[in-house]
């Protein structure tokens, strides 16, 4: 029971983190990290800002952001609020330009442009975003690292408990080994049990790691629903994918099987 523990703590605690840097990552801009982003007045002409900003040789590419694009983002970011504005007629949030830059594009190009781009015609205002989008898409990036980090740490901790389990169960059962080997058993015939009797351990250790991430998952959804925050449901938007998810079981299983390998491994004969 103490290597299932492991290794369901082991696989917990990356998958704990990767579900939070998932749906924190929903917050970040798709695609290359934005430079600016210039907001326009309703009635002004995005297309033909939009060129302009593109004429200037720092700039790569200009996404025009609609209303209803803008407030589809805001209701996949914030779905507690966005529910809220569910039944406006007109989109609250006006229609905006995205100006990314090139790669040799210097330090500062993103401010230089928010700038110019504030005195020009149909443009409400302009927020340089050079720097945060980077150093956002960095946090979440250390996030993940160090939910790898630390699983990585608890994996190699709960392989070696499942190394040592099996050594303490071959010293439990050595006359019934010596007896089999006695009755011709070949040694895959001997160490089979052990192989089968760690990989379902770990693959144990893993359906206890997803069955806890979805009863934190469920618990937090539950709490936010009486209880909205529009900071916190940012990180309790939706599940792992399928993939992420059964990677729990599938990680757990192999790092018992690898448990198994190293006690055995170390023994000439069984």
């Amino acid at each position: 029971m103490t290597a299932v523990a492991l290794i369901a703590l082991g696989l917990y605690v990356p998958g704990l983190l990767a579900l939070l840097s998932r749906n924190l990552g929903r917050l970040a801009t798709p695609g290359d990290p934005v430079a600016a982003v210039v907001t326009l007045e309703p009635e002004a002409d995005a297309r033909e800002v939009a060129r302009r900003a593109a004429a200037d040789p720092r700039v790569a590419t200009v996404r025009i952001v609609s209303s209803a694009a803008a407030l589809e983002r805001f209701r996949r970011s914030y779905p507690d609020l966005g529910a809220a504005l569910s039944n406006l007629k007109e989109a609250p949030f006006p229609p905006t330009l995205e100006i990314l830059l090139r790669p040799a594009a210097p330090p500062g190009a993103g401010l230089e442009i928010a700038r110019a781009a504030r005195a020009w015609p149909g443009v409400e205002s302009a927020e340089a975003e050079e720097g945060f989008d980077r150093r956002f898409r960095d946090g979440i990036r250390l996030l993940r690292g160090a939910g790898l980090a630390l699983g990585g740490l608890l994996t190699l901790a709960a392989v070696l408990s499942v190394a040592s389990a099996i050594r303490m169960a071959l010293d439990l059962h050595r006359d019934e080994i010596e007896i089999m080997r006695l009755m011709g058993a070949t040694e895959a015939a001997v160490r089979a049990p052990f192989w089968l009797y760690a990989t379902f351990e770990g693959l144990a250790g893993g359906a206890v790691a997803l069955l806890l991430l979805a009863a934190t998952y469920q618990a937090a959804t539950r709490a936010l629903a009486r209880h909205p925050h529009p900071v916190l449901s940012i990180f309790w938007t939706s599940f792992l994918d399928w993939p992420a998810a059964l990677a729990l079981p599938v990680v757990g299983t192999l790092a018992g099987f690898l448990g198994s390998l190293l006690s055995l491994g170390r023994k000439a004969k069984v």
